[in-house]
């Protein structure tokens, strides 16, 4: 996967991740299931764009060797 695709889905899963912190928060914080179901897809949605973001190890490339 090219950098400029990388980035451009990090930048998606981040926008996610904000318009799920909104929707969670916009009627204030209740430590209910659906409250903290709404935090745990933020934390997934800011850990999937950091791994397209940084690509640690090299792991999106699957296989494929740089020329």
């Amino acid at each position: 996967m090219d950098e400029q695709r990388r980035r451009r889905v990090a930048v998606i899963w981040t926008a996610f991740a904000a318009v799920m912190a909104y929707i969670v928060l916009a009627d204030g914080f209740t430590v209910g299931a659906s409250d903290v179901l709404g935090l745990v897809a933020v934390l997934l949605g800011l850990g999937l764009a950091y791994v397209y973001y940084a690509n640690p190890g090299g792991m999106l490339d699957l296989g494929e060797s740089e020329p």
